[in-house]
C-alpha cells in the first residue's frame, strides 16, 4: 500500500508545556483554520485528552461539502497526540502532533501526516498537489501559533476575565472569538446573538437578545465588551440597505450603551467599532486619531460613523473607558474586500482601476491583536486608527496582489464604470481615498506583526512559498 508522508517542524521560544497547552484550548482548531480554505466544525464529542471525536465540513458550493470525522488518540501530556480519520475523503489519514522539549526553555512542534488517496494510481497523481496544500496550510498554522503565543505573553491585563462580544458572527467577530479563547489567560468569552444558530456547537457561551436594552444576568459579569455589530456594507445601497447600515450600528450601539450604563457594576472598557470612513474621502490630507473631527453630514458613511461614535457617549458618561476603533480596509481572505477579489484569482486576472487613491489597510490578524491591546491597555481611550502604518496607493495594492496571486492578465477598468456598477457603496470600499495613521497605537508601543502589505497578503492567502 503506497503511503504519502508529510512533515513540518518549527521551533518556539517558550517551554514545551506552554506550546502543548495552547493546542488543548477550546477554539484552537478554529484559530488554526486556513482562511483561504476553511473547515467548519459540525459536531464535537469529548476532547483531545480523552479520545474525543470531531466532525468537520469542507464546503464547496453553498452549504454542500465533504464531511470529515477524526478521532483523537495517543495522548501523552506535553509530548504528543494524533488525529486518525474515521470517515472522510482519504483512504487513510493519520496526523501525529509531536512536542519536543529543547534546552533553554525552548520547544519544537512537529506535525507529521501519513495519508493515502483513493482511486489507486489516479489518486496517487494528486499527491504533489496535496503536499503543496499541506505545506501552505501548516506553515500558516505554525505562524499563527507563534504570533498568538507571543501576543498573549505580551498583551495581558489580569483584571480582565470575562468578555462579551457583539457582532461575533461577522468577518472580524468570527475570527476574534477563537483568538480570545485560545489566549490561555483564563478569558471567558460570551457571544451576544440575535437568533439561535442552527448548530448547538460553539466554542463560546451565548446570550440572546435583539436590541440589548437589557442584558439578562449581565450586571457585573463582564469586565470588557467588544461591539462589532453592523450590517455588511457590501451590496447596492438602496434606501432600505442604508437604513440597515445605520440602525445596526447607531441604534444598536445606543441600546447597548444604555444597558451598560444602567448596571450597578458596568464593564471597565468598551471597544466599539467605527471606521476611517468618518474622515470622508480627502486625497491630500493625512488623518491622525488625534485630529479634531470635521463633521460632514452630506457624506453618508462619515455621518454614520459620527453618530456611531456619538452613541458611545452614554457609556462614557457612566465611567466606562470607551475605545472607538476606526478600522481601515481589513485584509483577510475569509471576508471583506479581499474575499470579493478572490474570484479574479481563479481567472488569473488582475484589475487596474484608473484612479490614484490611497488605501489605508490592516491585516485581520493584526486587527485582532489591536482589539486585545485596547482591551488591556488602560491608557487608551477615544478614537484609535486601526490601520497599518504603511498605507499604499490602490494601484500599488493591486500590483502587489497580482504578484502574490501570480496573475496572467491585467484588466483596466475606469473608475466611472465601478461607480455605475456598484453605486454609492464603491466610494467607501474600492474607490475610498483616505490616508490614516495609527498614532495612538504607535505612541503606546503596539507592534504590527503584519504591517507590510506583501507579507500580509501572502499570509492570509496561503501564498508564502510563491516568489514570482
Amino acid at each position: 500500500m503506497f503511503m504519502n508522508e508529510f512533515t513540518i517542524r518549527s521551533e518556539f521560544d517558550l517551554p514545551v508545556s506552554s506550546l502543548f497547552e495552547w493546542h488543548l484550548q477550546e477554539g484552537a482548531f478554529e484559530r488554526l483554520n486556513p482562511p483561504w480554505r476553511p473547515l467548519y466544525v459540525v459536531s464535537k464529542e469529548g476532547s483531545i485528552d480523552d479520545g474525543g471525536t470531531v466532525t468537520v465540513k469542507l464546503p464547496f458550493i453553498g452549504n454542500r461539502g465533504i464531511k470529515w470525522k477524526v478521532k483523537h488518540e495517543g495522548y501523552v501530556k506535553d509530548k504528543s497526540f494524533r488525529d486518525v480519520q474515521i470517515k472522510g475523503f482519504f483512504s487513510h489519514w493519520t496526523h501525529q502532533h509531536n512536542f519536543l522539549d529543547l534546552e533553554n526553555d525552548k520547544s519544537e512542534l512537529e506535525d507529521s501526516i501519513d495519508y493515502k488517496l483513493p482511486l489507486g494510481p489516479v489518486g496517487k497523481s494528486f499527491s504533489k498537489l496535496i503536499n503543496n496544500n499541506l505545506t501552505c496550510m501548516f506553515q500558516y498554522r505554525h505562524r499563527i501559533t507563534k504570533m498568538d503565543l507571543e501576543t498573549h505573553q505580551k498583551i495581558h491585563n489580569p483584571k480582565i476575565k470575562d468578555i462579551l462580544v457583539c457582532g461575533s458572527s461577522g468577518f472580524i467577530g468570527s475570527a476574534l472569538i477563537p483568538f480570545l479563547n485560545t489566549a490561555g489567560r483564563g478569558y471567558n468569552v460570551t457571544r451576544l446573538l440575535r437568533n439561535k444558530p442552527s448548530s448547538d456547537y460553539d466554542i463560546a457561551k451565548r446570550i440572546y437578545t435583539n436590541f440589548p436594552d437589557t442584558l439578562p444576568n449581565s450586571d457585573g459579569k463582564f469586565q470588557a465588551v467588544v461591539n462589532l455589530n453592523g450590517d455588511n456594507i457590501f451590496g447596492l445601497w438602496t434606501k432600505d440597505k442604508k437604513q440597515r447600515i445605520f440602525d445596526s450600528r447607531v441604534k444598536f450601539t445606543q441600546s447597548l450603551c444604555k444597558s451598560l450604563s444602567h448596571m450597578d457594576k458596568p464593564p471597565t472598557v468598551l471597544v466599539s467599532a467605527s471606521a476611517i470612513g468618518i474622515y470622508g474621502n480627502d486625497h491630500d490630507q493625512m488623518f491622525s486619531d488625534a485630529d479634531e473631527y470635521r463633521r460632514n453630514d452630506s457624506d453618508f458613511l462619515s455621518h454614520v460613523c459620527y453618530r456611531w461614535e456619538e452613541a458611545t457617549d452614554i457609556a462614557k458618561s457612566a465611567g466606562i473607558r470607551v475605545v472607538n476603533l476606526r478600522t481601515g480596509v481589513v485584509l483577510g481572505s475569509s471576508g471583506g474586500i479581499l474575499k470579493k477579489l478572490m474570484s479574479l484569482n481563479r481567472l488569473k486576472t488582475n484589475v487596474i482601476i484608473n484612479r490614484d487613491n490611497w488605501l489605508s489597510w490592516i491585516s485581520l490578524d493584526d486587527l485582532l491583536r489591536v482589539i486585545l491591546f485596547c482591551i488591556c491597555n488602560d491608557d487608551i481611550s477615544g478614537p484609535v486608527n486601526a490601520v497599518s502604518p504603511k498605507q499604499v496607493k490602490y494601484s500599488e495594492f493591486m500590483k502587489i496582489l497580482g504578484k502574490v496571486w501570480n496573475t496572467n492578465f491585467n484588466v483596466k477598468i475606469p473608475s466611472k464604470i465601478i461607480e455605475t456598477l456598484a453605486g454609492e457603496m464603491s466610494r467607501y470600499t474600492i474607490l475610498s481615498d483616505v490616508k490614516a495613521v495609527p498614532r495612538k497605537l504607535s505612541l503606546n508601543g503596539f507592534n504590527f506583526m503584519l504591517g507590510d502589505l506583501e507579507p500580509a497578503l501572502r499570509h492570509t492567502l496561503g501564498k508564502l512559498n510563491q516568489t514570482k
